[in-house]
Formats: C-alpha cells, structure tokens, sequence
C-alpha cells in the first residue's frame, strides 16, 4: 500500500559486515566527533572538510571548505607497497583518480597538510612531513647537504631536513628540529583537538573508505622558509619517522626503496614551493621534474664540438621522451630529444677551457629542473708546471713546454687574491722552451726581484698549469722552494661537504685555499682552527692550504684528498642492536646493488676480515656465512661500490642469546591496559612487549615465572599483533619467540529500525526510528558500494534518534545498510534495509490535515483505494525531524472514500508537527506529508538576579489557579534545590533561598505548573 511509490525495507543484523565496508557521509569529521567548532582546519565550524555540509559530492579536493594545493606523486605509487602495515589500512596513503594523495594549504600563518589514508583505527601511528628548507640535499648531486646523516641499524639517518612536522595520534602534533640531527629535538607541540581532524574521503582506493588526516602548524614553527620541500611517511609507532619504523613513503614504491634513498628520490624530483604558492590564491605545486639526463665526460675544446650523454626516464609510469637542454656557463647552447635509455648529441659552435657544462630534461607534462653533474672543458693535454732552474734577487728562470707562456705573480703579504699582483714586464724567452725573468740564469745586473713568495703558471693556449712557488730572499740562485707547515684538516672530507675545517694555523696568519693547483679563497686566522666555507667539492680533488705571516716566506701543507661517498653497509642487529652467539652467519642491508661487503671482526679500524665478502643483492640486502659468532665478538662491515670504499659500518657486538621464551596469556580487547603471561624459569631479565612490531611496554622481573605489563605506551587497537621477547640479564635479546595475541574489539550493538519497512513515491524520503544505541559510535546509511543515503549520526549517548533518507530520485529497489561503527577498526554492526521505490498507488491519501479547538488538537483525513490496508498510525514531533509513535487506528479497508478522525488532548505547548504512517498488512509502510500547527504558548517566567549569589525570584504568570514547583539543577543534570506553591491565575512570585552554598557554574531552572513547563539557564559566578 503506499500513497507514495512503494518501497520494501527488510532488515537483518550480523556483527560480521566488516567496518572496510561502512562508509561515513562524505566530507563529514569523525576525528574529533563532528569537529571541534571553528578551528584553522575547520573554519566554517560546520563539522564538514568539504565546502558544504552536502559533503563530498563529485570530487573530493575541488569540494574542499580548504582549497589545499596537490602535491604530485614522483612516480604512481601502487596501494599497499608499504614496508610495514595492511594493505590499503590506516598508513596507508592512497590515492584519488588523479594519483594524488598529499596535500597542502598556508592561510599565511599557518601550513596546513593533509594525508589521504585508506584507513582509521583507534591506534596511536605517526604521519609524518619532513621539510627541507634550505634546497641542499642528499650526498651527490648539485645541492648536497653539508649536513648529510647515514642511516644506521639504529636510525633512517637523516639526508638534509631541516623540520618535522608529525601527527602523532593520541597524543599530540609535533614540531621537530631535525638539521644535522637523526634525533630530533622537540620545537613545540599543538592539541589534537584544535590542531587536527580526520574526515571522511569520497574515494575507496582499496574498496573501502578512506580518509582524510588533516594537521597544521605555525610557519613560524619550522623558520618561517622561502621555499621548501616535503615527503610524507607514515609511521608505526607515534613518533619522528626518522627514528621510527617506515611503513609508507608518499610518491614512491616502499617494495623497491630502502628509506634514506626513497627520501632522496622525492626530494630531488620535486620543484620548491613557496607559502605563497599554496595559498588560495597560489599557484600550487609545480609538476614534478624529468630525472636529470648524464653528461659524458670529458668535453673537448675547440669548434663546432659535440657534446654527448644519455637519458633515462624515472619510471615505466613517467613519459617516453624528453627534451634536452644543454648549458654553457648558465646559458643554453642547444636543446634535442630522446627517447628513454637513448643517446643525444648537441654541437656547440665553441668551447674553451674552463667553460662549464651541465644539462637538464624535460617531458611533457612535468617540470624541468633535476641538473646533470657539471663537466669542465678542460684541455686535451694537461699543461705541465714550469720548471725552475735558479731563482735570486736578480732573476728567475726555468724551462716550459714549447710554445708556451709563463705567468708570474708576486703573492700579496695581505689577504689579497694570489693572482692580484700579476707582473707582466721583463719576461723573455731565450728559447722556444725556457724562460727568464730579469736576469737569464738570475745572476749579474742590479736586484730587480724584491724579497717575497713568487708563484709561477704556465700558460698555453688557455690552458694553465698548476703553480709552483719559490721564495727569494737573498741574491743567492739557489732553489729553496716552501717548506711544509702543520696544518691539518679534519678528515675525511666527502664531496657533499661545503666547509673544510682544519687546526695549527696562528692569529693573523693568511691561508690560502688551492683545489687542483687553483686558487679558491683566502681567510685571515683568528686562531689554531680554521675553516673554509663555501665550497663545492669533488671526489680525488686535491686540497693544499699555504700559510703566510707578515713578509716571511709562505709555507704549504701537506696535500689532502676528498674522498668518494658510498652510503655504509648496516649490519642487521635485533631491536636491542646486538647479535647473538652461535649463530653462523651476519646479515645487512645496504642502498646499493652488486657492492662487495667485507665483514670485519674487532673495532674499526683495526678489525680483522673474516668470512668470505659478499655481493649485495638488487634489493641490496647482503649476507656473510660460515661463521661462527662468540659472545664479546665484535663485528664491523665496509662496503665497495663502484671503487668506491665507504666509511665502515656501525659496531655490533656479540652476546649471549636468551633461550627462554615468554608466552602471552589471556584474550584482549582494544581496552585493555595490561598484557600477562608466563615464561620458563624462574627467569631474570626483562620481557618486552610489541604491538605490531613497535615495543609499547617492558617489564623487569627477578626469579620469576610469570610477567605483567601494565599502563602500555600506546592503546591496542583490533586487529593489531601482540608479540613479546625476553632478554636475560648479561645476554642478548630473544626477538624469535613465536607467542602472539590478536587484539579482539566489541562492536556496537545491533541498532534497532523502525519501520522495517517503508513506501514512497519518487522524490520522497523515508525517515527511520533509531534504538538500541552504543555510545561513541558513528551511525551510517548506504548502499552496498558504499554511497551514503543520508547523513552520518555521530552518538555520545544511548539516546534513540532518526535518520532522514536522502530523496530517492527514480523507481526501482534499493538495498541499504544501517551500520554503527565506533571507527576503532572493530567490525561494524549494521542492518540491511531494502526499498522499493514505486508511483504506483495502490492506496490514495485524499486528505490529511490537523486543527486546534481551544487546547486539542483534531487531527483528520480522508482516503480511497484501501487495498491490503492493515491500520494508520500517527506520529509526532516537536521538532519536525524526530518523530514518536502517538495513535493506531484501523483501517476500513474498502476501496471508496473513507474519513478518520482523532484527538491529541495533551499536545505539547507551541509548535507540533504530525504525519501520518500507513501500514499493509505484509507489514510494508509509507507516510504522508507533515502537518504543523500551534498550540498555546509555553508558561511566561522571569528569574531574576542573573548571575545571582544566595537566592532567586521567580515571576511567572499562569491561566488558572495551580500548584508551581521550581526545580534547579546543575550542569551535570542532579537536582539541587525544589520549591512549591500553590499559584493563581495571573502573576504569582516565588522567592528561593539558602542558595549560598552552590558552586560557581551554569543551572537550570525549570518552573511546572499542570502540564506547562518553562525553564530558564542562570550563572552563578566565582568569588
């Protein structure tokens, strides 16, 4: 039957509908429920990320209430690549249609961030922005970052971040200092209520929900930057992901990247951004750039050379083709294409010594801004030094290739430039392959050559030497040459440095800086150390420093060498960096493919190699057997890459193992607070406790068997992996124990819907009666895909409430489902409806309508066409959205016109609503339009004072003669104080008093007079 189309609801209950399915509405913020009022992330206030409280409609970042800026993927990340976690689960960053999954937005004084996670539990994890601030980065490359940190068995190490920005759920966002540091140092921390929230996404990456965790933070709090750089990782445990364990890098593929490298490959593929390009009005991100093309060295000199190189694309996912530019000295000498995994070739009309070369690519699509290593042209032939053969107040002279020239310079006695004092008289050339300054064979004539150090370059056709250095001080030809300082360097010295740093200098002394026969830099000590600053190395770039004080005679230093970087081999440890005796072989991990490693037994230096040296696998991983490990071992690894021999590995020592092996009693929930279990003993040591792989717990116990951790680090969440190991006082850790527990939850309980079944006509929505409520649950209305029909209901309480369905715009069936969801990662209760939507009227509702006679309200209608009609129902509302049942009445069941008539003699002061519910008899529904009208106005009542201190009036005005009671109660809803009297028609007052001993607060004071009642709010301030 149905005055509307007909529609069928049948629902059915089960525990098993698991929550992946259960979609919230849209845009809506579950975290914290329904939002925290206006904050920076939810500036409206509304409860809702999207622009309306419609939601997340069609698209779910142009919807936005915050127009957050995308930043594109490296490559496109495959869900469920992650190094730790569930597939498509809660640190997973997922991703829309358009590959993206990180976002960000700055008002201007804040940066605002948001991460696209496939799903939400009750756990504590980290997501984690680490920000490079200063465009310098990694340890190769045309920005290296002095500041450049290893990873170790212990930590990610860190290769260039200055910030860290991490939502730590259940606890707080934190802002971390981590320049030059894999510990980081806490800046400052924000509440998660004002400083985050997570809302529901529109798309379902892995077929379940996914979300949307939004934090923010000052720009202020990370130095206020021109520009910066982001990579987003998600993180086991609420911590800094540089110390903690990755489960997913944003914009790469976690399954073929070690950590440190996955962060270097975002990085240098990803343009700077401006604060001002992520406001609303900003550019946005640039595309990511093209992988940088190679520069084959050496570069001739000459005309119409070709200079040549390679190019290979990032990923199979990135463009096929690029276009090269090539760059003499800043400018563009030329552009070409190719194709990926090919040669070009760019001819350049001239190139002379020292003219520099680099090159860049770009595809369609992306930006161009990854550069080739520069290449200098230099000279076929390198320019020999000139050769003296005496050297004296008179003169000084010496052989040179032919067809050369020679420059000589007196060497400034200021910190002046070596090369500012050139002279360029009195040079002869007896032959073709000598030279004389003055005096040939420096002796006869007057003393032209005053006291000092003279530097000489052999010059031809623009190629220079490197300089030689002799210091005149007498008439005498012999050759002194310099002598050899002190000064030392720090060493080693690696390319990604920009400063040199050395010691055995004097206040006041000039040093000077040479890097392959070239002047750099002068500085003026101001002690024993010194540095130079600025700089941009190479390795096998060779470093002298001369020293000179007043006019005596320069002096030179021994000659120092950069050395070549390779990454350090880690040698895998168990979680307390230790490995155990008797084992026979030792593992690692390494960012390089076909490496050697040589394990070393003993403390770097000096250890002894031991075992045979093992090749690094492509993933890098590497393993040395036949051994035979003894506890006060210690153990040391280098790794060869390319020839290049890194620094050596961290040390691991070599304990005893813990044999014994706890074992995990009992069942738990996400509640818990407290795990136990037994162990073989009696044992002495300390059992720890893992939820996930992230320890949440220890405990120390003495001659015992049975352990108790109570209050753990982090709450359990359902479906997370309990583990626990022991380490026996004196030994290693035993991390192999296979006792395990699967955190277990209680869903919500089963809600209860009525009606269970409804009809309407197209364009109609149909309105359901919700009971049996679980406090703190999310209840939701969808279809089987997933697309909410109505809007979510969040619940603090067990108070029944109702859902309004969404129109349902065209006829046909409908299946949906009423879930309740505590969105801890618990399965979902839920029961299923299904509804018919029909214009066909097997019943017609000629007329429905209500009227107030004095304080009744008659309520009436007519209809026709009765057939299959079991009875009508009213219900009402004082709200016109919650209705409760009020009548029955049967139906005829005939199919002329039929009238109904009944009473309300007790309705509600004010505005009412009614509608009218007809029910077949197969138990099917529909409901009429609502119908309002207005009762008799609610009870006149004054309260006065207002904030009051010791006693109230109350003022009320009333009808008839009646009995008053004046109750009032506190904000916690407990009566505190009741008064009576009996009441007259017309103004009557009431004076309550001894009201001194209430605390300051809010109270309710609500005056009954028959079936009237009025209430009034009052302050009662603090002393």
């Amino acid at each position: 039957m149905k005055w509307s189309l007909p529609v069928c609801l049948i629902f059915f209950f089960s525990c098993l509908f698991p929550t992946a399915l259960l979609a919230q509405s849209p845009g809506i913020v579950v975290r914290p429920a329904g939002g925290n009022g206006v904050t920076i992330l939810n500036p409206d206030g509304n409860g809702y990320a999207s622009a309306t409280t419609a939601g997340f409609t069609t698209n779910d970042i142009s919807q936005s209430e915050i127009p957050f800026k995308i930043i594109a993927p490296i490559i496109t990340e495959p869900t469920g690549d992650l190094a730790t976690g569930p597939s498509g689960g809660f640190t997973d960053i997922v991703k829309s249609l358009d590959n993206s999954g990180f976002y960000l937005f700055s008002d201007g004084t804040n940066l605002l961030f948001r991460l696209r996670i496939g799903g939400i539990i009750s756990g504590s994890k980290g997501y984690s922005i680490l920000i490079d601030t200063d465009g310098k980065f990694g340890n190769t490359g045309v920005s290296p970052d002095p500041n450049y940190i290893a990873p170790t068995n212990t930590s990610n190490g860190n290769p260039g971040f200055e910030y860290e920005v991490v939502l730590q759920t259940n606890f707080q966002v934190a802002v971390y200092n981590v320049d030059g540091n894999s510990s980081p140092v806490l800046i400052t921390s924000f509440p998660l209520n004002t400083h985050s929230q997570i809302s529901v996404a529109l798309t379902t990456d892995s077929g379940n929900p996914d979300y949307f965790y939004d934090f923010t933070a000052p720009l202020s709090s990370i130095g206020s930057p021109a520009s910066m750089r982001f990579v987003a990782t998600t993180v086991t445990s609420p911590s800094s992901a540089l110390q903690g364990s990755r489960s997913d890098i944003y914009g790469i593929n976690d399954a073929n990247t070690k950590v440190s490298n996955g962060w270097i490959s975002v990085i240098d593929a990803q343009p700077p951004v401006t604060p001002t390009d992520l406001t609303s009005g900003g550019a946005g991100a640039a595309p990511t750039c093209t992988a940088a093309p190679v520069i084959n060295a050496p570069v001739s000199t000459g005309s119409n050379i070709t200079v040549s190189g390679t190019w290979n694309r990032m990923d199979v996912s990135k463009p096929v083709s690029a276009t090269i530019t090539l760059y003499k000295n800043g400018v563009s000498a030329g552009t070409t294409t190719v194709n990926t995994s090919q040669a070009w070739n760019i001819i350049v009309a001239n190139i002379v010594p020292g003219d520099v070369f680099y090159a860049k690519a770009q595809s369609a699509g992306e930006s161009m801004c990854m550069q080739s290593a520069s290449i200098n042209a230099g000279c076929a032939i390198a320019t020999a030094s000139p050769v003296l053969t005496c050297a004296s107040s008179k003169g000084i002279s010496g052989t040179m290739p032919a067809g050369s020239t020679i420059l000589v310079y007196l060497v400034p006695t200021t910190n002046a430039s070596p090369l500012s004092n050139p002279l360029t008289t009195n040079m002869t050339y007896p032959t073709s392959t000598t030279f004389a300054y003055f005096a040939a064979g420096c002796s006869g004539g007057t003393s032209n050559v005053v006291n000092g150090t003279y530097m000489l370059i052999t010059s031809n056709a623009g190629c220079n030497s490197s300089p030689i250095f002799e210091c005149i001080s007498s008439g005498s030809s012999a050759l002194a040459g310099l002598t050899t300082n002190a000064l030392t360097l720090t060493t080693p010295i690696f390319p990604f440095q920009t400063t040199i740093n050395g010691s055995g200098s004097v206040s006041g002394n000039i040093l000077r800086l040479f890097i392959n026969g070239k002047f750099i830099s002068t500085i003026t000590a101001t002690a024993s150390a010194f540095s130079f600053t600025g700089l941009s190395l190479k390795a096998n770039d060779q470093i002298r420093i001369y020293e000179s004080s007043g006019t005596s005679c320069m002096t030179v230093s021994n000659p120092f060498q950069v050395s070549c970087y390779s990454q350090p081999a880690i040698i895998t440890t168990n979680s307390s960096g230790k490995l155990l005796a008797t084992a026979t072989s030792i593992s690692g991990i390494s960012n390089y493919s076909g490496a050697s490693v040589t394990l070393y037994k003993g403390i770097a230096p000096s250890g002894v190699a031991t075992g045979s040296v093992a090749t690094t696998a492509a993933n890098g991983d590497w393993t040395v057997t036949g051994l035979t490990l003894a506890s006060g071992d210690n153990f040391y690894a280098t790794l060869t890459n390319a020839g290049c021999v890194a620094q050596p590995s961290a040390s691991a020592a070599v304990l005893a193992p813990t044999t014994a092996c706890p074992v995990i009693t009992g069942t738990y929930t996400d509640a818990a607070t407290a795990v136990n279990g037994t162990i073989p003993g009696p044992f002495t040591g300390t059992i720890r406790l893992f939820l996930d792989g992230s320890q949440i717990g220890s405990a120390a116990i003495s001659a015992a068997t049975t352990w108790n951790i109570n209050s753990v680090t982090f709450p359990l969440y359902p479906g997370a992996i309990l583990t626990v190991s022991a380490q026996a006082s004196g030994n290693s850790e035993n991390a192999s124990c296979v006792s395990s527990a699967t955190v277990g939850c209680t869903s919500p309980a089963a809600p209860v819907v009525t009606p269970l079944s409804a009809s309407v006509l197209p364009g109609q929505s149909v309105t359901y009666n919700i009971s049996n409520i679980s406090a703190n649950a999310w209840y939701a209305l969808m279809d089987n895909s997933g697309v909410s029909y109505a809007t979510s209901v969040y619940k603090s309480n067990t108070t029944g409430f109702s859902i309004i369905t969404r129109p349902f715009s065209s006829e046909g069936t409908y299946s949906l489902k009423l879930s309740a969801d505590n969105l801890n990662g618990c399965a979902a209760s839920f029961q299923t409806a299904t509804v018919t939507v029909s214009a066909t009227l097997p019943l017609r509702l000629l007329e429905f309508n209500a009227s107030v006679a004095g304080k009744i309200v008659n309520l009436y209608w007519k209809t026709t066409s009765e057939v299959n009609v079991s009875h009508f129902e009213i219900e009402k509302s004082a709200d016109g959205r919650n209705f409760s049942f009020f009548d029955k009445v049967a139906a005829f069941g005939t199919q002329t016109t039929n009238s109904y008539k009944i009473q309300d003699i007790h309705p509600t002061p004010g505005l009412i609503y009614y509608r009218l519910r007809s029910v077949d008899i197969d138990g099917r529904s529909t409901y009429s339009k609502v119908v309002s009208l207005k009762t008799s106005e609610p009870l006149s009542l004054s309260v006065t004072p207002n904030p009051f201190s010791d006693k109230i009036v109350v003022g009320i005005t009333l009808a008839v003669r009646n009995e008053i009671t004046v109750r009032i109660f506190d904000n916690l809803g407990r009566q505190v104080h009741v008064s009576k009297k009996l009441g007259e028609a017309g103004q009557n007052i009431l004076s309550c008093e001894g009201l001194q001993s209430l605390q300051a607060g809010i109270y309710l004071v609500k005056v009954t007079a028959g079936t009237e009642t009025a209430e009034k709010k009052l302050i009662k301030p603090g002393k």
